[in-house]
């Protein structure tokens, strides 16, 4: 069945469509058009709340306009809307299954786009935490633990009620959260051979091409390296070539979540000539963790 809003079809009839976020303008960073914004698509939320099941930013957003005076978005504080930005991880599935309100829909929703422009925000006035910044410096800290003593240390204080109470009190890390462990022993220096090809002649199956290059990920080289060589054994034993990239960064997830949009630029201009080299010669890219994968 099909319902017309100003001689436009309903939402959802169509694949989502959207354009590139236009980080780099002066008017992306305009607080006031930001909160205007905000408002609007809040308002559209609050009369669907389809995604209500999707994370905690709708479950967050509709909390505010359930409490306020007026029951609507004019009575949430503007000053609260940056709790619901916090909430969003950026996994897009609202934009991608559930939003009937997405582009080419004339109300044009991309809540995740939004969200993270809130977030560019934030960064941009100087307002994220030292710790946040800390946290999100995978790369950084992977390094660091990978000075000898450094990571037994560290592995150390995860581990012990004393030095999660530390933790908590001066990174505000909750003491019953997971911390992974890290290791000095990374998977770079691990399967250092795996960095050549092999099996030298990939058999070819299903219509691909056999070969695929791995993005190991600062998490995967630094956190939980036996999960990247349980992968390569995996590719290995079904006889598909598998290398490794030449180099890598943290693909910027972190800092994307952080807001932090040069250091995204940054990884990326690092991380996509290497990916699009092997490309040119054939290879799949392929990546452990979801989220490296998403970026």
């Amino acid at each position: 069945m099909e319902h017309t809003l100003k001689g436009e079809r309903e939402g959802s009839l169509d694949a989502p469509s959207r354009k590139p976020v236009d980080w780099r303008s002066p008017d992306f960073y305009d607080a006031t058009a930001l909160h205007t914004e905000m408002g609007r698509v809040f308002d559209i939320c609050h009369g669907c709340r389809r995604c209500v099941n999707l994370c905690n930013a709708f479950p967050t957003l509709f909390d505010l306009i359930d409490e306020s005076e007026t029951l609507e978005v004019d009575g949430v504080d503007k000053a609260d809307y940056a709790k619901v930005a916090d909430q969003c991880y950026l996994c897009d599935l609202c934009f991608m299954t559930k939003c009937p309100y997405v582009p080419p829909h004339p109300w044009g929703v991309d809540f995740p786009h939004l969200m993270l422009r809130a977030k560019a925000v934030k960064h941009k006035k100087g307002q994220n935490r030292a710790r946040d910044r800390l946290l999100t410096a995978n790369e950084s800290l992977g390094k660091f633990a990978g000075i000898p003593i450094v990571a037994e240390a560290i592995n150390a204080t995860s581990r012990n009620a004393a030095g999660r109470r530390v933790l908590d009190k001066v990174l505000g890390v909750h003491p019953e959260a997971h911390v992974p462990a890290y290791h000095r022993n990374t998977v770079r220096k691990r399967v250092a051979a795996a960095a050549e090809p092999y099996p030298p002649e990939p058999e070819s199956a299903a219509g691909t091409c056999a070969q695929v290059a791995l993005f190991i990920t600062c998490y995967g080289n630094y956190n939980e390296p036996q999960l990247v060589e349980d992968l390569i054994a995996v590719f290995r034993h079904n006889r598909i070539r598998i290398a490794l990239t030449a180099k890598e960064q943290c693909c910027g997830m972190p800092k994307l979540e952080l807001g932090d949009l040069d250091s995204v630029a940054k990884a990326k201009e690092f991380n996509i000539p290497e990916l699009k080299r092997l490309i040119d010669e054939g290879y799949d890219i392929i990546a452990p963790v979801p989220s490296c994968v998403l970026m």
